[in-house]
């Protein structure tokens, strides 16, 4: 950590309008004008269909690939500077393995190649952390992808990173492995570890983002807090009517302006917006000869606000393609 020295450790990354173009005669936009902001013990979820431009826009914080505009800074320091990389572990989504190392021998000779001073014990450890002891003397070429993804990430992990960027880190590894890894992603950000993650695994990046960054054809369509961005403005409010007598239809005519459906047993849920609205559906219920059996906030999952925000941009046709 002697290169972190005098920086500001609370944003660890921040970019301005980061563009990438392709081309000359007709030069296409990859990226366009995204920006995005990363502090300690955060993580953010990066999700999009294919070709959205995540991976690009890694690249271009990494210095892998040129930023045509637009300005980034990673602890403090301007990107593409040596110094912007201090500190900073990326598992990329594809690796070129040495088929002729076991997995031990894989993480001893990054960790040399890194000049990383690290005693035996420490690859044991982290091997251990990601279930792959018992495995150590196996050689890659044996290795199934999901065995090879977490020798990897115990990889990155030698390095001791303050901040990591994971490109489809989830691909390959089975329920154990995932449960595995998101659990490890926890145990990150409590250590203070900033983790930008991209990953079509919605219900993973649900469970650990503290804020998402929805990309679309090359632009940022949707971002920020994921709690404020599953959270809706309706009321879901059930009632019940007795199944014998009209009071059930009286009931739904009169209120037929507001969205319901009728479920089981004389059952029918409403979605209400305004308080006020909910306020008066609830006094007419009871007023009606019924009886609330539920009133509760909706709230989204990610995957259908992903799914919501492409189907209302008319990109949905083109996520089920790619």
């Amino acid at each position: 950590m002697q290169g972190w020295k005098g920086l500001n450790m609370t944003e660890l990354v921040a970019a301005e309008e980061i563009t990438k173009r392709v081309g000359w005669w007709k030069p296409e936009t990859i990226v366009d004008r995204v920006s995005l902001s990363l502090c300690e013990g955060e993580i953010m979820g990066m999700l999009g269909p294919n070709g959205a431009g995540k991976t690009t826009t890694m690249k271009m914080l990494l210095g892998l690939t040129s930023i045509t505009s637009g300005v980034a800074r990673m602890f403090g320091a301007p990107v593409p500077s040596a110094s912007s990389r201090v500190g900073v572990g990326f598992l990329p989504e594809s690796i070129q393995h040495p088929g002729h190392l076991t997995v031990y021998e894989y993480i001893r000779f990054h960790a040399l190649l890194s000049e990383l001073k690290v005693p035996g014990e420490l690859v044991g450890e982290q091997l251990r952390r990601v279930e792959l002891w018992e495995h150590r003397d196996r050689l890659l070429i044996e290795c199934s992808k999901g065995m090879r993804q977490r020798a990897d990430i115990a990889r990155l992990l030698m390095k001791r990173a303050r901040l990591i960027l994971l490109d489809e880190p989830f691909s390959g590894l089975d329920p154990c492995g995932q449960v595995m890894l998101r659990e490890l992603l926890l145990s990150l950000k409590q250590e203070g570890i900033a983790i930008l993650v991209n990953s079509h695994a919605s219900g993973i990046l649900e469970d650990v983002c503290d804020r998402v960054c929805l990309m679309n054809r090359g632009r940022v369509v949707l971002g920020g807090s994921l709690a404020e961005l599953l959270r809706t403005s309706q009321t879901r409010v059930v009632a019940s009517f007795p199944e014998s007598g009209t009071a059930l239809e009286t009931f739904v005519a009169a209120h037929s302006a507001i969205p319901h459906r009728r479920l089981d047993r004389g059952e029918i849920e409403f979605l209400a917006g305004e308080a006020a609205i909910v306020n008066d559906l609830l006094r007419d219920i009871l007023r009606g000869g019924g009886m609330v059996t539920l009133v509760a906030p909706v709230t989204l999952t990610l995957e259908q606000l992903f799914l919501r925000e492409l189907s209302e941009r008319g990109d949905a046709a083109n996520e089920r393609r790619g």
